[in-house]
């Protein structure tokens, strides 16, 4: 203690010792009364943490108020007694269980919160929850065995197509900026309607190269424009070849490849083996002969060359169709 203090603290009658222990004093209960304030203000934080996990819970199961139920004597389903393994949240739904194609069990509910959960998050297809299952549900599967209602199966194709909205052969048009997609893959001639119907005459522009059409249709290649080109096509007309590191009797396949789903532009880096899965639409292909994984390993190992080969390059650009998505 300083001198100063010292002396003050003679003057008022009040002796060192008895200043030491009255400041330890004060400093425990303020130490004390900090820990309190603490622990009020992480109990009140983990209970809006709690609340609000509530509240997201609550609204994520808006779209299913009640519980969906199979019918037992439905002959089209396999009824199990099993545990629900899509009941992630554990609320013990009461319908019979019934067996997916990947061979996992779901009730209605379930599956449809699980499905609707990521299409929300923004997945644009039906991955199975279960730890170590690829399988991907088609839509038609989903609509079946969650017992869609009209409402939620309006969502679902609603949210489906925001979702993949860029897997798709969509553009502007160049008169009228709207949005078109392509009745015809095969042909670079395309009508817009709204520039058709603005004009009292018909519209035609080249989804290619964005300009109005020039030349004679139906055309696959280019139209008479000059500078009509598809960019896409002349790299993999011009990519190099690659040599795998791992895959064996390999020759001459090229370097980028186009998803045969979608058409995304893909290149291998030469390791791993020769599948791939496309960022875009979700396809797994072979990158050597461009069939889907499952088709090409049904003959040949995922590091062995194809039975049928390396596939030539390609020239045409695929594009996904909506007839496609829904199958």
């Amino acid at each position: 203690m300083w001198p100063r203090e010292e002396k003050r603290l003679a003057v008022s009658g009040i002796s060192t010792l008895e200043a030491r222990e009255t400041r330890d004093f004060c400093e425990t209960v303020l130490r004390h009364e900090g820990e309190r304030i603490f622990r009020e203000c992480r109990d009140s934080e983990k209970m809006e943490s709690s609340e609000s996990r509530q509240e997201e819970k609550s609204k994520e199961r808006e779209s299913t108020p009640e519980e969906k139920r199979y019918d037992q004597n439905d002959p089209t389903l396999t009824i199990v007694d099993e545990e629900d393994q899509l009941d992630f949240e554990l609320d013990n739904f009461t319908s019979p269980r019934a067996l997916m194609s990947c061979g996992h069990v779901v009730t209605p509910t379930s599956l449809t919160n699980w499905c609707r959960r990521q299409l929300d998050q923004g997945q644009r297809f039906f991955a199975c929850g279960m730890p170590d299952c690829d399988v991907q549900w088609s839509f038609e599967e989903v609509r079946r065995m969650a017992l869609l209602t009209p409402e939620e199966i309006r969502y679902f194709e609603m949210k489906i197509s925001e979702n993949a909205k860029d897997c798709f052969d969509i553009k502007s048009c160049p008169g009228c900026q709207s949005t078109v997609m392509r009745s015809d893959l095969n042909d670079l001639c395309t009508q817009c309607t709204v520039c058709t119907n603005d004009r009292k005459e018909p519209f035609f522009f080249c989804w290619q190269c964005l300009r109005e059409w020039r030349g004679p249709s139906p055309r696959t290649d280019r139209c008479d424009n000059k500078d009509c080109f598809n960019k896409s096509l002349e790299t993999l007309k011009n990519c190099p070849d690659m040599t795998f590191l791992k895959v064996k009797g390999v020759t001459g396949c090229p370097s980028i490849r186009a998803c045969p789903s979608c058409g995304f532009l893909l290149g291998h880096d030469q390791t791993g083996c020769k599948n791939l899965v496309c960022p875009r639409c979700g396809e797994e292909f072979c990158f050597v002969c461009l069939k889907k994984k499952k088709i090409c390993c049904e003959t040949r190992g995922i590091y062995d060359l194809c039975s049928g080969g390396v596939a030539p390059r390609q020239t045409s650009i695929p594009a996904l169709k909506w007839e496609d998505w829904y199958r």
